[in-house]
């Protein structure tokens, strides 16, 4: 008969992960206090904004853990810290792509209006379904004011990311799909993740599995039983999968962070700050089309 595995204690694998993870987010907050006041580029300032997201999402999973770690019993709530670690990881991601020091000016711009680009073609998907539920309950109601510009303001960021591509030497092809309006990364989140510096299979490893429990399929719930999930007292299952959240979410806060306190301790830590205040590069290179096109969205 083969020797049975030894039995590791969750327990103290979920309060050791527990407190492993307090203290990357302590040292985050630590981090980013330090640098309130400080004057920023407006790319700072939207990494930043997504780095507090991040943050965010770090303090709630804390706040979901501490009771059980503390009592060794009561709701564990592992959907949720699954779900959210998959957040953590996509803010990280954005934290890193928004703050990515090698850019040049051109290759900013086409990034930050692929950005801009993506979030109009998607706010137009769920305002004209919002517009459609309105009109049934408001018979005769107009289309909503963001309908009078957007395909104007479409038509725009189109046109520059044309152009910016040409000026950073993408082909014809790449961007053609890159105006679609739904790509959020120009080389998509493997290519971040690369030019992150992370190991791809561990990223794609990590990104899939707790997006099960984002979207509920089947891999989060199917093997309940087996699990012995229970909403009274944590099983082993439940223990070992949140040590495991919290080690990845930590990792990925700590990765952020470090790039948040050399990216932002003042404006001029962005290097492309002389180029942000003053436009030159578009000025020289571009004809303006409205404000969005010289960079005033940033501002």
């Amino acid at each position: 008969m083969p020797e049975s595995e030894p039995e590791f204690d969750t327990k103290k694998l979920l309060a050791d992960a527990f407190d492993g993870f307090n203290e990357v987010l302590e040292e985050s907050v630590r981090t980013m206090t330090a640098q309130e006041g400080v004057d920023l580029t407006g790319r700072q300032r939207r990494a930043v904004s997504v780095f507090g997201k991040t943050q965010l999402h770090c303090m709630t999973l804390q706040t979901i853990v501490e009771d059980v770690v503390r009592e060794g019993t009561g709701l564990l709530d592992h959907f949720t810290v699954g779900t959210i670690t998959r957040s953590v990881i996509d803010a990280s991601l954005m934290t890193m792509y928004l703050s990515e020091p090698s850019l040049t000016f051109p290759q900013w711009q086409l990034r930050r209006e692929l950005l801009y680009l993506h979030e109009l073609t998607n706010r137009k998907r769920f305002l004209e379904a919002q517009g459609k539920v309105l009109a049934k309950l408001e018979k005769g109601r107009t289309a909503l004011p963001f309908f009078d510009t957007y395909e104007a303001d479409k038509k725009g960021s189109r046109e520059r990311i044309g152009r910016y591509g040409e000026a950073v030497g993408l082909d014809r092809d790449k961007i053609t799909k890159l105006q679609e309006g739904q790509w959020v990364f120009i080389d998509g989140a493997r290519g971040a993740a690369r030019e992150a510096g992370w190991d791809s299979s561990a990223f794609e490893f990590e990104q899939a599995y707790y997006s099960a429990y984002v979207h509920s399929h089947p891999v989060s719930f199917m093997k309940a039983d087996e699990q012995e999930v229970s909403w009274i007292h944590p099983s082993p299952f439940q223990e070992n999968f949140v040590a495991l959240a919290l080690n990845v979410a930590g990792m990925y806060l700590e990765r952020a962070s470090e790039r948040m306190k050399e990216f932002c301790a003042s404006e001029s830590c962005d290097p492309l700050a002389d180029d942000l205040r003053s436009g030159t590069w578009i000025e020289k290179q571009m004809r303006p089309f409205d404000a969005t096109a010289t960079g005033q969205h940033d501002k």
